[in-house]
Order: C-alpha cells, then sequence, then structure tokens
C-alpha cells in the first residue's frame, strides 16, 4: 500500500479550507427562490424583506415575465426564526406546492427544496444558509436554453453539473447522472432530412421532460443527439432504473415525420458519485464511458458504470 505524499495532504488541506470558506459564505446567503423552470432559468430570488409579492407586475418584488401568472399572484412572508410562509393572494391559475393547490389567503410553510408552481413557472425554495444558494450563484447570469429543444444547453449542464456535484460532496447525498444519444442518428438525417432529425430531437425533448424529469433535475443537450440528466438525491440502481424507462419510452413511441415511421431508439450510460470520484468531470466522463459501453454492446440499452 502506497503512502499519501506531502502533496495529496496539501491538496487535501486545500479542498476542505475551500469547503469550510464556501460554507462560511453560505451561511451568510438569506433565503431565496431559485427558478427551476421559466425565464431566466437558475435566477434567484433572495428573500430579503419580511414580506414580498410574486406576480407580473414589474412593481412587486418578485416579478415574472409570465403570461399565466396574475399580477400579484402570491405573498412571500418571513419571521424571526427563519421560517417562510407562502399564500395564494386569489390568483387565477392558483399557486401550487409540490403539485399540491394552496388554498387562497391561507398562508403554507415552505420546507427546503419545495416545489412552488405559479402559472407555467417552477422555483425552488432553500432556506438561509443552504450550501446550494452558493452554488447556483452564477446560473442565471446568461441565455443557458438550447434554441432547438428548448431544454437547458451544454453550458448550463456543465455549470449546474459544478454545483449539484459539490453540494452531494458537502452533504454526503446521492448525486447520479445519465449520458444518453441516440442510435444511428446521422442515418436519420440522411435519409430523411435534417428537418426530420430535428423533428426527432424536438419530440423526444419533449417526451422526456413531461414523463421522467423531476422539477429538481437538469436535463440538458449536451450536443448534437447527446443529452445529459442530473438526478439528485438517486443512487445508480434508481438512476438505472430512470434511464431504463426512457430507454422504453423511445423505442416505443412512434417518430411519425411526413407520414412515415422514423426508427428511433437510445443507448444510455449511468454513473453515480462515490467517494473516490474527487471532480465533475471525472463523473462525467464515466458515464460516458458506460454509454460507449451500451453503444458496443448493441446499442439500445442501458449501462451503469462500474
Amino acid at each position: 500500500m502506497s503512502c499519501p505524499s506531502d502533496a495529496d495532504e496539501k491538496t487535501t488541506v486545500l479542498k476542505d479550507d475551500t469547503l469550510k470558506k464556501e460554507m462560511q459564505k453560505a451561511k451568510e446567503q438569506a433565503a431565496c427562490l431559485i427558478i427551476i423552470r421559466g425565464t431566466p432559468q437558475g435566477h434567484r430570488f433572495f428573500l430579503s424583506q419580511n414580506e414580498m409579492t410574486i406576480g407580473r407586475d414589474p412593481s412587486v418584488e418578485i416579478s415574472i415575465s409570465d403570461q399565466n401568472i396574475s399580477r400579484k399572484h402570491a405573498r412571500l412572508a418571513g419571521d424571526a426564526g427563519g421560517n417562510v410562509t407562502i399564500m395564494d393572494m386569489g390568483s387565477s391559475n392558483g399557486t401550487f406546492v409540490n403539485d399540491k393547490k394552496l388554498v387562497p389567503n391561507i398562508p403554507t410553510t415552505l420546507a427546503k427544496e419545495d416545489m412552488i408552481k405559479v402559472g407555467a413557472t417552477i422555483l425552488k425554495f432553500l432556506p438561509a444558509g443552504e450550501l446550494e444558494i452558493l452554488f447556483y450563484g452564477n446560473l442565471g447570469s446568461a441565455a443557458h436554453t438550447d434554441p432547438l429543444t428548448k431544454i437547458y444547453n451544454k453550458g448550463f449542464l456543465l455549470d449546474a453539473l459544478e454545483a449539484e456535484f459539490k453540494r452531494a460532496k458537502a452533504l454526503h447525498t446521492d448525486f447520479s447522472l445519465v449520458f444518453f444519444d441516440l442510435d444511428h442518428f446521422k442515418k436519420v438525417n440522411d435519409t430523411y432530412g435534417h428537418d426530420a432529425g430535428d423533428y426527432v430531437l424536438k419530440e423526444i425533448t419533449t417526451l422526456i421532460r413531461t414523463n421522467h424529469v423531476r422539477p429538481k433535475d437538469v436535463f440538458a443537450r449536451y450536443g448534437g443527439e447527446e443529452f445529459v440528466l442530473l438526478l439528485g438525491g438517486m443512487n445508480a440502481v434508481m438512476a438505472a432504473e430512470t434511464a431504463e424507462k426512457i430507454r422504453t419510452t423511445v423505442e416505443t413511441h412512434a417518430f411519425v415525420y411526413e407520414g412515415k415511421r422514423l426508427p428511433v431508439t437510445a443507448s444510455l450510460g449511468v454513473a453515480e458519485l462515490r467517494a473516490d470520484i474527487e471532480s465533475a468531470q471525472t463523473l462525467l466522463k464515466l458515464a460516458d464511458k458506460a454509454l460507449y459501453g451500451s453503444k458496443t454492446g448493441g446499442r439500445n440499452r442501458v449501462t451503469v458504470a462500474t
């Protein structure tokens, strides 16, 4: 057995110091709402006042450009103990917490990672001092949507992967990712045309986002016909089950373009965060390697990284 070198020990100390500094900085952050689905994705609204209103009106504290949201939709209130409540203000389309519709004018106390749906927008609630607030700090600073599929693009994915990786490492929670692409996609483009290929990409992202992506997950187009799904709170077994559901959905769906059914299947690779994985890029590479295993193993299958 080899002994750790001085350089290894120094690296460990530096990592520990960095994490301690990040956790201290996180403790100074106020509670916030993060736009998980909607515009701009990843944007944070800090709950810096005792009462704040969510709505479409530009004058409210949390103004969201969504035509399905009332001008003054819901009200947030905080107390001295750090508790935050949300109350629907008689909005037209209602306010939902974890898919449960709120009774108007009756406050509901929010818990960590509660999902708030107003109109077509979903926001995640994080109490004050949560490490995740800090890690999501840069995600709302640029355009992060793939123009064709309307899901996250590679830039957002890499930022989110880094954030979720650090969070899972720090809190010792499960975290997995699924890396997949479409089999023989070039043949679809060459045989039926690039418009048919675009149709398949848009159709498949709608299918997966609707049926297999939780509000807290990050689903992104990595490039071309490649996609990545980040699954917080899932180990490899759970992530493999999700991957298998995606594979089956793609295989059984009727992709019909201009009256012709297109042959579409997907190969998928799964990797989970383990103690020996030291970087987000290493985790991504493991999933990519598992995906390659699915390709070489016959395609249209799921492979879990070992």
